[in-house]
């Protein structure tokens, strides 16, 4: 990989002031409690989930944007009894009339067409939801992705504001904005970009055991008003954080059983690809996604072992590994999630143009998290600093970017190493750190006493503010994310460029009241670069090569044609056929399984595919298939 630092202009964007909406347990719709939102997608599918009081079906219907014909699915609602309302808030919120756990609704669209959009509706009782969304690319193509981190939302975040250290003298201050309407507006920056996915690092909710927190969470990201819904338009992946695993201060804390309690929370929310762990309870808490030219790989960095070892993550919480635990799964060497994530990472290496890692913890840091794990004075209880021991690994396997939280600070850290390509020998490479914890509740600055010796850019540290006749006018901590844009140049070279975006308020310079706010890029921006070891003149590669099963052929197009690729042999015999009539311009990936036209197995040797458009053969490349 080749790292570019720009430095550029700050880039504006202006919207307008977000009105309040109400607040406390008012459902989205009163045939909705949770606005229909989606979920995993792949080229062929999608799954979109929502949330109703009664146990009426609701029907989903979709059709192509460029079709008239519809589908319709009648959902079948199942109590969701993981999400009542724990018996604190129902005597403390509800007088003891709290309505009781929801009824969840699960449809699984399949049998769909990749990178192609979709209009879908769904009607419950009186009211109709509707939106569109895009399935997953087969091949490559271009892509944008947001990261956050560190919303934890709760009713409480209306009219709170949060702590803004000053980085001139560290003096105590609040915010300009309460958490409310900053989480609302970082939001509403991310729905006008139309990203393709979005990834939360950890910490959603304030109390994942508080189901009024969970409300406050989806009251935020969907609307009955499709163009308005961001999750009900844009699918949200989320990793766990150690508020997940906290039931609540008036509940059960971190103990057992209240944490496996309120994680069960989060995953009856989200549905992620299977990471098939013995243990079922740990099935959404690490998961990997291929997504175009990207794999991401989501862990559960929330525990480690032993408890309140140099290893753990949360001296608070008990894991799988320590007696009388819950199935908070350990990532230490040895156990399943450290094995999943090293056949992942050699998967993403062969696979993938780029590799980025999300989970909570972040391991370089300048924040309170920063220190090493410990209960004495300079070290922290619920630590990241033990991850820093899957770096050589993420190294090894070429990870680009790693994205955490849990500071609740705007920094990135640079690590420089060796990584093993598969087939080549060992070549330089650089991972970016990221700590995107900025989403909508902390605005933290470093501490005093921890130097982050790997740091490359801190917002406290490096954006001064300007004022101007007592008005805020350039720079500072805000709430922000991390936006990253991956485009190709040609077949042979690729690039991912992140982008750290924040979210300025405005204010009047003539009243000083505040009307509105502006999406700014800090001057911070890392161009990522992918080079093939193609020649420039290749328009496809393939690979494996040699190959045993499956070989995968891509190829790139510069106009929309016919196209064959055709298999064969070398004495100059067709093997096999593909052909599309309607291939578009751009990237386009075929697999040969090396049977022939009839479904027999192919014999072992040297075979040739030959790419052929509506204006001739463009390309012959020799390929080996192995007994």
């Amino acid at each position: 990989m080749i790292l570019k630092l720009h430095r550029s202009r700050v880039k504006l964007f202006s919207v307008f002031l977000i009105t309040s909406l109400p607040l406390l347990n008012i459902p989205a719709q009163d045939d909705f409690s949770v606005c229909p939102y989606l979920q995993n997608p792949t080229p062929e599918g999608i799954t979109i989930i929502w949330f109703t009081t009664d146990s009426l079906p609701g029907q989903l219907s979709f059709r192509k944007n460029d079709t008239e014909q519809k589908r319709s699915i009648q959902s079948v609602p199942v109590r969701a009894q993981n999400l009542a309302y724990p018996e604190w808030e129902n005597i403390n919120f509800f007088g003891g009339n709290a309505p009781s756990a929801p009824f969840r609704h699960r449809v699984k669209l399949e049998n769909l067409m990749p990178s192609t959009d979709y209009e879908y509706s769904v009607k419950q009782g009186n009211s109709t939801f509707t939106s569109v969304f895009a399935t997953a690319p087969r091949g490559k193509s271009a892509v944008r992705i947001i990261f956050y981190s560190d919303c934890e939302t709760e009713p409480e975040s209306v009219n709170n504001y949060t702590d803004w250290p000053d980085p001139l003298n560290d003096n105590p201050r609040l915010y300009l904005l309460d958490q409310y309407s900053g989480y609302r507006n970082n939001l509403e920056v991310m729905r006008t970009r139309e990203p393709d996915l979005i990834f939360i690092a950890g910490d959603l909710v304030e109390s994942g055991g508080e189901q009024r927190d969970w409300d406050e969470f989806w009251r935020n990201n969907t609307s009955i008003n499709g163009e308005k819904s961001l999750a009900g338009r844009i699918p949200i992946f989320a990793a766990p954080g150690n508020h997940e695993y906290y039931e609540g201060p008036y509940l059960g804390g971190y103990n057992q059983p209240g944490s496996e309690r309120a994680i069960k929370r989060f995953l009856t929310y989200f549905e992620t690809p299977r990471n098939n762990s013995p243990k079922n309870e740990q099935e959404g808490r690490f998961y990997s996604v291929k997504y175009g030219p990207v794999s991401f790989i989501v862990l559960d960095a929330c525990n480690g072992g032993p408890n309140k070892s140099n290893e753990d993550t949360n001296f608070y919480l008990l894991g799988e590994s320590d007696q009388n635990g819950g199935n908070s799964p350990d990532l230490t060497p040895g156990s399943y999630q450290y094995k999943w994530l090293e056949m992942s990472l050699k998967e993403a290496q062969i696979e993938s143009l780029f590799t980025f890692v999300i989970f909570h913890h972040s391991p370089y840091s300048s924040g309170p998290h920063g220190y090493p794990p410990g209960e004495i004075e300079n070290t922290d209880n619920q630590s990241g600093y033990p991850i820093r021991s899957l770096t050589d690994l993420f190294m090894r396997y070429g990870v680009d970017a790693v994205i955490s939280g849990h500071d609740e600070l705007w920094e990135r850290s640079q690590i420089m190493g060796t990584e093993l390509v598969p087939g080549h020998s060992e070549e330089e490479h650089t991972i970016q750190f990221y700590d995107v914890g900025t989403g909508g509740d902390g605005l933290r600055g470093p501490e005093s006493l921890l130097t982050n010796y790997f740091q490359r850019f801190s917002v406290h540290e490096y954006v001064p503010e300007i004022w101007e006749n007592g008005i805020l006018t350039g720079g500072g901590k805000h709430y922000g994310h991390l936006e990253i844009d991956i485009e190709p140049e040609n077949i042979n070279k690729w690039n991912a460029i992140l982008r750290p975006v924040y979210v300025f308020p405005l204010f009047n310079a003539s009243d000083g009241l505040y009307s509105g706010y502006e999406r700014r890029v800090y001057d911070d921006e890392v161009v990522l670069t992918w080079r093939s070891s193609l020649q420039n003149s290749d328009i496809s590669r393939c690979y494996p090569n040699p190959f045993k099963d499956i070989a995968t052929i891509e190829y790139y197009l510069t106009e929309s044609c016919e196209t064959s690729i055709i298999i064969y042999n070398l004495q100059g015999q067709k093997i096999r056929l593909f052909k599309n009539e309607n291939a578009i311009s751009g990237f386009h990936t075929l697999n040969w399984n090396g049977t022939d036209e009839r479904g027999k197995k192919a014999p072992p040797g040297v075979y040739f595919y030959r790419i052929k458009t509506e204006a001739g053969i463009i390309e012959t490349k020799r390929m080996i298939l192995l007994n």
